[in-house]
């Protein structure tokens, strides 16, 4: 039986906790709320395995978060890594990042959606689901629409979810300076980079990453100004751009699967009301340059599953839930956010990198801080009371 099957009109009228989207955020937030004790739907638009824009590199916050959950197994075949090389210009320096891993996103996706099922989450796959005011979801399965009730309800479909357009509480800010995401996955052979090695490019207009998978094939992701790829042709060709050197001959990125994602940095005007919890890149996002994303997402996930199940048992609510998941991002969102504002100078991004030369440790030790201090446990251990 394939777990990750499911036809909505076989499932019940009522959950305790219905989510939408089943990506990281979404997946550790049903694994957490089955683990509690809880009935779970996940909505999920698309058919797993599918491919995503992201950097594919998980933190070692995130790996933390895969601890609680109880699904560390998903990483068995991720790649390890241990350097970052970060070009700007002509200037190059290699750092130490230990203890983080690279691993597809259509991998990690399927693998978490497999251990929500496991622990006995519904899932419905292929589906689109939309919060309404009155409090329930009304979900779409190719001609089958229902609408099904629960007591708590977590939006955690991404940058482009439409689970919350109903509900004008919940509308985006995009920042003015945002820029746009896109990536794609292409053969081993394309380019000439290291295992375990996280490769960081920065231009003017925007900067782009690349990282071995386990399976031999390479992950590219990029953000860029719109302008700047409108100015070099299309994503395919600024990639080549950009990759220079790295790049092999015949690498052919123009015949890889390209995908883009909106404005990246916004965040939600509100991330809570009444039964609705907001979590990961639904809740809002900076540009990732520092590799964070995935962490951010699970940290944030495994909290809303939390928080969940104790509004469920009247020990916690709605009210509380955007002072726990801002404690938990708000530092490492604010040094990405940092970080992105001096990608945008190059000048000023090659003095520090030229300093920094002579102070390798320094570096290092500036790489490792990046996605090693999320607090997941967080909720855990302030805001959870004990059941009367």
């Amino acid at each position: 039986m394939n777990l990750l099957d499911t036809n909505l009109s076989a499932i019940e009228e009522q959950f305790d906790v219905i989510i939408a989207g089943g990506g990281p955020a979404g997946s550790a937030a049903a694994i957490a709320a089955a683990r509690a004790g809880c009935s779970v739907l996940v909505v999920d638009r698309g058919i797993h395995p599918r491919p995503k824009v992201c950097g594919c590199c998980l933190a070692p916050a995130g790996i933390e978060a895969l601890t609680q959950l109880g699904a560390s197994s998903v990483l068995n075949e991720a790649q390890q890594l241990s350097t970052v090389r970060l070009e700007c210009g002509d200037r190059i320096i290699q750092m130490r990042r230990e203890g983080g891993v690279a691993i597809g996103r259509d991998e990690l996706d399927e693998s978490l959606l497999r251990v929500a099922a496991e622990s006995g989450c519904v899932i419905l796959m292929g589906s689109a689901a939309s919060f309404d005011v009155d409090g329930s979801v009304v979900v779409r399965q190719d001609k089958i629409v229902r609408r099904i009730r629960s007591r708590v309800r977590i939006a955690a479909d991404g940058l482009q979810g439409t689970s919350l357009d109903g509900m004008s509480k919940f509308e985006w800010r995009v920042s003015k300076s945002s820029r746009m995401g896109f990536g794609a996955t292409v053969d081993g052979a394309a380019l000439d980079i290291c295992r375990e090695q996280i490769l960081m490019s920065v231009h003017t207009g925007g900067y782009i990453g690349a990282v071995r998978l386990a399976n031999g094939r390479i992950d590219i992701a990029a953000a860029a100004h719109p302008s700047i790829i409108r100015g070099a042709g299309g994503v395919a060709p600024l990639a080549a751009q950009w990759l220079g050197s790295h790049l092999r001959i015949g690498a052919g990125l123009g015949a890889a699967e390209w995908r883009g994602t909106p404005f990246l940095t916004r965040r939600r005007m509100q991330l809570a009301y009444k039964d609705v919890l907001v979590a990961g890149d639904a809740s809002g996002y900076v540009e990732p340059f520092t590799g964070e994303g995935m962490s951010w997402a699970l940290a944030t996930g495994l909290a809303a599953g939390n928080h969940a199940s104790a509004m469920i048992l009247s020990n916690a609510s709605s009210n509380q839930w955007p002072r726990i998941a801002n404690r938990i991002v708000h530092s490492s969102r604010m040094r990405c956010w940092i970080t992105a504002r001096l990608l945008r100078h190059p000048r000023l991004l090659r003095s520090a990198m030229h300093t920094a030369q002579f102070f390798p440790s320094v570096a290092d030790r500036v790489a490792s801080a990046f996605g090693s201090n999320l607090d997941a446990t967080i909720y855990s251990r302030i805001f959870t009371k004990p059941a009367p």
